[in-house]
């Protein structure tokens, strides 16, 4: 298949709602806060990671996608948890339900993100979970990834 997955359903289905594997992960930095992105598409602060490729496991992806939004090479501490029942319209019209395997991450070598940006990714940046609570453009779904994370309860069935 020379074009992408997503690519590939939606010219058979178009905008009409799919069911997506998404992966990504959550890096804290030494003061406990993580990393978010400014999404280029949504203009939404966000986990990083991305929609799952044929023959990728959820962990590849998350690795790949982090790197693509993030330039941090990454290993995973370990698996947090499963998020399903969450819809989304992209801005394109792009119809959704997310099925997102979220891991917890450790950078491989030192990083800096000050200058980091790309299509994807307009700006990095660690906030507490008190600035995130501040924040107005953040999901329902990543705020309770980030609430999950923060007091370490993974609930099931999300």
């Amino acid at each position: 298949m020379n074009q992408d997955y997503i690519s590939y359903i939606r010219s058979k289905v178009g905008h009409d709602k799919v069911l997506l594997t998404f992966a990504g992960g959550i890096l804290s930095d030494d003061e406990g806060r993580v990393l978010l992105q400014l999404r280029g598409d949504k203009k939404t602060w966000a986990i990083p990671g991305g929609s799952m490729k044929l023959g990728e496991s959820t962990l590849d992806t998350a690795k790949r996608e982090f790197f693509e939004e993030t330039g941090i090479q990454v290993e995973a501490v370990r698996f947090l948890n499963v998020y399903s029942n969450f819809e989304e319209i992209y801005p394109n019209g792009d119809k959704v339900q997310t099925i997102v395997m979220i891991y917890e991450f450790k950078a491989l070598e030192d990083f800096d993100i000050s200058d980091f940006h790309n299509e994807e990714t307009l700006r990095l940046r660690f906030f507490s979970k008190e600035e995130i609570a501040e924040l107005e453009s953040v999901s329902d779904k990543h705020r309770l990834m980030l609430e999950e994370y923060f007091t370490n309860s993974f609930a099931m069935g999300h």
